[in-house]
């Protein structure tokens, strides 16, 4: 809301967007807010989508990739903490009897939560919580996040870089990019619904 209030979804102004995102990228501040801002997001139990796509935009796939890795592992700390310790009673109202939890209690390995990981399962904290009140290793934890949470962080820094090349060129080559970046989030946001949609038509 606040980028479409001041003006930032108005692709007719690609200079003045440019603009922004060459600022951030040499600002030294740019990289650990995100950094932290990313955490606070993902802790939170909020979708993380627009958050991976943006660090793609301003600071390209690879450093955006980065960027988001660790922020994602932060948060995965930060959410299994909390619901090891001070939130157990607050998490477990908040999550209720979530399908994964029962899943979860019959099979914790590291497979398990590979699998569970690797899928862009939004709000990305839900696996965070739930580990923590099974009382899963938090090794096992992050090793399937490091792992697993790379296909769904490559795919939207991809997008925003490739929303970005859209902006600087003209012609061919923006329709192009733009269409590459609906594409891979339209994908994956598919992706994270699957689960869902399988659920219910089992139901």
């Amino acid at each position: 809301m606040l980028a479409w209030r001041f003006g930032y979804f108005h692709l007719a102004r690609p200079e003045e967007l440019l603009a922004v995102v060459e600022q951030a990228r040499h600002n030294p501040w740019a990289e650990p807010l995100y950094v932290i801002a990313f955490t606070v997001v993902a802790t939170l139990g909020l979708p993380i989508t627009v958050v991976s796509i943006l660090g793609g935009a301003l600071f390209g796939t690879l450093r955006g990739l980065v960027l988001a890795w660790i922020a994602a592992m932060l948060a995965t700390v930060a959410a299994y903490l909390l619901a090891r310790s001070i939130g157990q009673d607050s998490v477990r109202r908040f999550l209720g009897r979530h399908h994964l939890l029962t899943r979860l209690q019959k099979r914790s390995d590291f497979w398990a939560l590979l699998s569970l990981r690797n899928l862009p399962v939004a709000p990305f904290a839900v696996l965070n919580y739930l580990a923590g009140l099974v009382g899963i290793s938090l090794r096992s934890l992050l090793l399937a996040t490091a792992i697993g949470a790379l296909p769904t962080l490559v795919a939207y820094a991809y997008a925003g870089a490739e929303l970005v090349i859209g902006l600087e060129q003209a012609g061919p080559a923006r329709v192009r990019a733009f269409w590459i970046a609906g594409g891979v989030t339209v994908l994956m946001i598919g992706i994270s619904l699957l689960p869902r949609a399988i659920r219910q038509s089992r139901d």
